[in-house]
């Protein structure tokens, strides 16, 4: 009987340490809301683009991160994508689509206490479509600053 009462409060016990670890190692990595837009191309393809201040940076450094996603079911495409923070390029590069579309993602440097205007520009170099897309992510002081 006695080995089933310690083996039962050994089990609680890590079951608590995980809850309580997982849900501090979340709420250090938030830090503010995730600022999001959506629109369509100049020929109709969807796209999503969404930013926040986060701390994935290297060594834990305070970062603002883009996710960019076109929903084009189109496969084979090659997308020009540049990435843009108060209009300094800070990602260019080139993306095939998928069935399932384009999802890009890149950080770039936190700067407490300002508003970030993040941008995505894109380009599909078959059909000429092009993607303006942009979000505001609002400063938040206790993320890095």
């Amino acid at each position: 009987m006695r080995y089933k009462h310690i083996a039962a409060t050994t089990v609680v016990a890590g079951l608590l340490s995980l809850v309580v670890t997982t849900g501090n190692a979340e709420a250090s990595r938030r830090c503010g809301p995730t600022s999001e837009a959506d629109g369509t191309g100049s020929l109709g393809t969807s796209w999503t683009l969404k930013s926040k201040h986060d701390d994935d940076g290297p060594g834990g450094s305070f970062v603002v991160g883009e996710e960019f996603e076109i929903h084009t079911n189109v496969p084979n495409q090659v997308w020009t994508i540049t990435f843009a923070d108060n209009e300094q390029v800070f990602f260019t590069g080139d993306d095939v689509s998928t069935t399932t579309g384009i999802r890009e993602q890149h950080a770039t440097a936190n700067h407490p206490g300002t508003n970030q205007h993040m941008t995505a520009h894109a380009v599909n170099h078959t059909t000429g479509e092009v993607i303006d897309a942009a979000v505001d992510v609002a400063p938040v002081p206790a993320c890095g600053g």
